[in-house]
């Protein structure tokens, strides 16, 4: 059986796509797995890529290292853990349990190099400090990742972080976010240029979860069908190539958590009861829990239809359906019209 040669480890699911769908883009087959749970499986599938989300971001120090712990566990119990590259996706502004992660996993490596920089969105690393688009105050990348300053690499545009993947020693522990994961992908493949996907199967469902204000803005030009606190009306299968379903603020006061869970559950069902052959999910927690009550627990990842929106096929669960995410914060106003513009009926494909 053919073992992956890279291990990408994320602490939630955008992020282990955003990162790994760099190396399909390049031609890789790369498989996602939703929880550690699923790791042993997807290191089965015999993927040149396996990434895994430890679904940690918003849980214990404790617990993250637990999981990071068991992913080694299991890579050692195949005899990879000594073999594979290991990137670990963390986010650009270093949200999260960081330097517990990079502690727990640098055992394994003679060196380690961080860099959370993404140029393409104008986020850097100047004299060890995140700063630039998004960033208020510049964050110490050393302080907050628990690591020497020698281990942090400034970066400003992608040939810095080509460079400092290029020149890195063997069994180096490469930490960043999707610029340097762009970097990596780049240099373990330098003969294969990234592709974009031209073309999506209708019908789509596009299930907005963030009220994130670029994602409101981003539905201007489409007509959505409100699901206040959640709750998603009762709808019949439309003959329409897309269905857009956008999560508002109900009459009655609702949580933010309880209202996110109303809707992952609305549109699981609207899923089972529609079957759209493509399924938009605006919002992370919103992408993995409709993922879970699809029973899915493995995503072979595609490539990208637009720059930093990661295109997947479902590999269990809902098998066959394709899943793009998308990041309440992230896009040009015309993000969700030009996926649209996208979207093929199946007799035209």
């Amino acid at each position: 059986m053919r073992h992956p040669k890279t291990i990408v480890i994320a602490d939630d699911l955008t992020g282990a796509l955003d990162s790994s769908v760099a190396f399909a883009g390049r031609g890789a087959k790369v498989v996602c797995a939703l929880s550690s749970a699923h790791f042993s499986k997807a290191l089965e599938c015999g993927a040149d890529v396996v990434a895994v989300s430890t679904n940690s971001r918003e849980n214990t120090e404790l617990t993250a290292v637990y999981v990071l712990e068991g992913i080694i566990e299991m890579l050692s119990v195949e005899k990879l853990w000594s073999e594979v590259n290991v990137f670990l996706k963390v986010d650009s502004r270093l949200k999260g349990h960081v330097a517990a992660s990079i502690a727990a996993l640098r055992g394994g490596f003679a060196a380690v190099r961080v860099s959370p920089a993404i140029p393409q969105l104008d986020r850097l690393v100047k004299k060890g400090m995140v700063c630039g688009a998004g960033v208020a105050q510049p964050i110490p990348v050393a302080t907050r990742c628990g690591v020497p300053p020698e281990e942090v690499y400034d970066a400003e545009n992608m040939g810095d972080l080509e460079a400092i993947v290029a020149s890195a020693p063997e069994r180096t522990l490469i930490v960043g976010a999707a610029g340097l994961a762009d970097a990596f992908a780049a240099h373990l493949m330098p003969e294969a240029a990234a592709q974009r996907i031209t073309q999506l199967p209708a019908p789509a469902l596009f299930a907005i979860g963030s009220r994130d204000p670029i994602t409101v803005a981003q539905l201007a030009d489409l007509r959505a069908i409100p699901a206040p606190n959640g709750q998603v009306p009762p709808m019949q299968a439309a003959s329409d190539p897309l269905t857009v379903l956008q999560m508002t603020q109900g009459i009655e006061e609702c949580s933010a958590q309880d209202a996110g869970a109303q809707f992952a559950q609305g549109v699981a069902a609207l899923i089972a009861q529609t079957a759209p052959a493509t399924l938009l999910a605006c919002g992370g927690e919103s992408a993995a829990a409709i993922l879970r009550l699809l029973d899915c627990g493995l995503l072979q990842v595609e490539g990208e239809v637009l720059a930093g929106l990661p295109v997947s096929t479902l590999m269990d669960g809902r098998k066959g359906m394709r899943l793009i995410t998308k990041s309440g914060g992230f896009g040009g106003p015309e993000t969700l019209v030009q996926v649209a513009e996208k979207l093929v009926n199946s007799s035209e494909t």
